[in-house]
């Protein structure tokens, strides 16, 4: 896939018209358009800006953009203890531009839902570094019951958070973060997946000092802060994006 047709199906991929996405580069739109009809060749850093804000910079190895993550968590919550890094301050920068976030990188009014979708799109669940699948079979609620028992640090997300957060459907797939994972999958009993094999999963994700923060009580359950788990839901897979649209209003149940 050359250049042009990768930019044009990964924008069109990511819900941002040229516009939208010429404004997270700092560029015209006809500059957009240009690339993708390839009528233009970009600089190697206008292309590399371009890719990164689409969520597949050149060079890309696989990881989900943490640095998004921190940028999308502290404009909605300032207080979170998490320390600033250039990165993020970038992303800010993006996310200005196209009418995200303020001058002070606080999230706007009425926009914390599409702050939330862009940084999932560039932050996605099955690119999390370390994270490890598992055969299907027990519920999220479940794992999380006995890692609980275990006295292993959990904090349950995606669409089973979603769900707790606001009933609205079946889970689709389990996704926990814990302190452990080795240990959290012997405790819940998991099996590993095989690799390469496709279908229903269960995924752990070890701690990374940022989506574990600011974890509730729900019925028993330690479930991520809800900003988190949305972020989750948009960067997930199946229904988990229609989950998170629910669960911020954007759509009925």
């Amino acid at each position: 896939m050359d250049l042009a047709e990768r930019v044009s199906t990964l924008r069109r991929a990511s819900g941002l018209s040229a516009r939208e996405l010429a404004a997270l580069v700092g560029v015209a739109p006809t500059t957009v358009t240009r690339v993708e009809a390839g009528t233009v060749s970009p600089s190697f850093a206008l292309a590399q800006e371009i890719l990164t804000v689409l969520g597949e910079p050149i060079g890309f190895l696989g990881g989900a953009d943490r640095e998004a993550m921190i940028a999308a968590r502290r404009a909605l919550d300032p207080a979170l203890p998490v320390a600033e890094t250039p990165g993020a301050a970038q992303w800010r920068e993006r996310w200005g531009r196209l009418g995200l976030v303020d001058a002070g990188g606080h999230a706007v009014e009425g926009r914390e839902a599409d702050l939330l979708e862009r940084a999932g799109q560039v932050a996605r669940l099955t690119r999390r570094p370390g994270a490890a699948d598992f055969d299907s079979g027990p519920t999220a609620t479940l794992i999380a019951s006995l890692l609980r028992s275990a006295g292993i640090d959990h904090a349950l997300t995606g669409d089973a958070g979603a769900n707790l957060y606001r009933s609205s459907g079946e889970e689709a797939w389990p996704v926990l973060y814990v302190e452990d994972v080795a240990a959290a999958a012997t405790a819940a009993g998991l099996v590993s997946k095989a690799s390469g094999s496709y279908g229903p999963r269960i995924t752990l994700i070890p701690f990374d000092e940022l989506s574990e923060m600011g974890r509730i009580d729900i019925g028993g359950i330690s479930v991520a802060a809800r900003d988190q788990v949305i972020l989750d839901a948009y960067g997930g897979i199946d229904r988990m994006p229609e989950q998170a649209d629910i669960l911020v209003g954007r759509r009925v149940a």
